[in-house]
C-alpha cells in the first residue's frame, strides 16, 4: 500500500506542477487586454489553488514518512539530520531565487526594497518553516496520535488567528526583524506568509493521517469526496451572509477561514479523486505526471527561471509579438511543461542508475552555484 499511496500523492504534486506552469506564463505574460471577464476570473481562481496543493502535498509527505521514521524523528536519528539538511537546502534554494542580481557584492549593497524582496515568504520558504513546526510538534507529542492533536490546533489555530495577524499595525509589524517579518507580514508584501498559508500544510498532514490509518481506503476516499463537496457548498452559503469577527476592510479572499476551508476542500476533493483513479492512470501522461511530482523541486526551479529570469524572459518576448494572447500563453505552457518533463525524466532516470554519480554531480554544481554568487561583481 505504501507505494499505492506514494504514486497517487505524487500524481497530485504532477498535476500542481504543470498548473504551476500554467499559472506562471499567465501571471508573466498575457496581455492586460485579456486579464478581464468571466473566463479569466475563473481561470484565477483556479490558479489560486495550486500553490495550496504544493504545500497540501508537503504535509502529507511528512505524514507518509512518519510511518516508517517516526522512531528516527524522535530519537534524532540520522534520518531526522538527513531531512533536516534537505529543508536547510530547500531553504537556501528558495531565497537564492529572489536574489535582484545573483550576486552577494550587489546584494549587500542593494536598496532596501530590494533587500525585503530577497526576504520574501515563498512557497519553498513557506514549506520549510511549516516543516520545521511539524517537527517541533512531533518532539513535544512524541506519538502519532498526540501529534494529530497539535496538527489540527495548527491548521484550526492559524486558519482563525489570519485575519487578526493581518490586523496588527504596519508600525507594530515594523519592529520585527526582516528575516523575519515577511513571514508574518500581509499578503502582499509578503507572497506567502505563515498565516493562513501554513494551515493547508497541517490541513494535508491530517487528510493524510485519517487516510492510511482507514482500514478501507475506498471508503474513506469516498467521504472525502463528500465532505469535500459539503465544505464547499457550506462556503458558498456562508459567504452569502454578512457576519464575520474582522474587519471588514481585510480582503475575504485572503484572509476568511471559509475561503480557507473552500481551498483545503478542493485539494481534498483532488486527493481523494486520484486515489479512486490510480488503478486506470497509468498511462504516459499519468508517468509524466508522476515524474514531474516525484522531481517537483527540479521543476520548480527550472519553470521559474524560464518564466521569470529577466534573460530568459527577454527571449521568450522576442519570441513572440508585442501582445501576448491566450492562444500564445497556452503555446508557451506546453512548451515549458515539454521541457521540464523532459529535464525531471533525465534526472530521475539518472538517481535510479547512478545514484553516487548524481549525488556528486549535485554537490559540484551546489559548489559552483555558491562560487557564482560569491564572485559575481555587482
Amino acid at each position: 500500500m505504501a507505494s499505492q499511496r506514494l504514486t497517487f500523492i505524487d500524481i497530485l504534486r504532477g498535476i500542481a506542477c504543470v498548473w504551476m506552469i500554467e499559472t506562471h506564463a499567465v501571471n508573466a505574460f498575457l496581455n492586460d487586454a485579456f486579464t478581464d471577464g468571466m473566463l479569466y476570473n475563473a481561470l484565477k481562481i483556479s490558479n489560486g489553488f495550486v500553490a495550496v496543493t504544493f504545500i497540501f502535498c508537503a504535509g502529507a509527505g511528512f505524514r507518509l514518512a512518519l510511518e516508517s521514521k517516526l522512531q528516527d524523528y524522535i530519537s534524532f536519528g540520522k534520518p531526522l539530520w538527513k531531512y533536516i539538511s534537505r529543508l536547510l537546502f530547500i531553504l537556501g534554494i528558495g531565497y537564492s531565487l529572489q536574489t535582484p542580481i545573483f550576486s552577494l557584492d550587489y546584494l549587500l549593497g542593494s536598496s532596501s526594497e530590494e533587500w525585503m524582496r530577497f526576504l520574501d515568504s515563498n512557497v519553498l520558504q513557506l514549506i520549510v518553516v511549516s516543516s520545521f513546526l511539524a517537527l517541533i510538534g512531533l518532539f513535544i507529542m512524541r506519538s502519532l496520535d498526540r501529534m494529530l492533536i497539535y496538527a489540527w490546533l495548527m491548521m484550526v489555530g492559524v486558519c482563525w488567528l489570519t485575519p487578526i495577524i493581518w490586523s496588527i499595525s504596519g508600525e507594530s509589524l515594523i519592529q520585527i526583524p526582516d528575516y523575519l517579518r515577511m513571514y508574518v507580514s500581509k499578503q502582499p508584501p509578503a507572497s506567502f506568509p505563515l498565516f493562513p498559508w501554513v494551515g493547508y500544510y497541517f490541513a494535508g498532514y491530517i487528510a493524510t493521517h485519517y487516510f492510511v490509518g482507514s482500514k478501507d481506503r475506498n471508503r474513506a476516499s469516498n467521504i472525502y469526496l463528500i465532505v469535500s463537496i459539503g465544505l464547499m457548498m457550506i462556503v458558498y452559503g456562508v459567504s452569502r451572509t454578512d457576519w464575520t469577527y474582522y474587519s471588514s476592510e481585510l480582503n475575504w479572499w485572503l484572509v476568511s477561514p471559509m475561503h480557507m476551508m473552500f481551498r483545503v476542500s478542493g485539494a481534498m476533493f483532488l486527493f481523494a479523486l486520484l486515489y479512486k483513479l490510480q488503478d486506470k492512470l497509468t498511462g504516459s501522461v499519468s508517468r509524466a505526471l508522476m515524474v514531474n511530482g516525484r522531481e517537483s523541486l527540479v521543476v520548480y526551479v527550472g519553470q521559474g527561471i524560464i518564466l521569470y529570469g529577466a534573460g530568459m524572459q527577454a527571449i521568450i518576448r522576442s519570441i513572440f509579438p508585442e501582445i501576448i494572447m491566450p492562444w500564445h500563453i497556452v503555446l508557451l505552457t506546453i512548451s515549458v511543461i515539454g521541457i521540464m518533463t523532459g529535464y525531471a525524466f533525465s534526472w530521475n532516470t539518472y538517481k535510479k542508475r547512478m545514484p553516487m554519480h548524481a549525488k556528486w554531480t549535485l554537490y559540484l554544481s551546489m559548489i559552483i552555484y555558491v562560487l557564482i554568487f560569491l564572485l559575481t561583481p555587482a
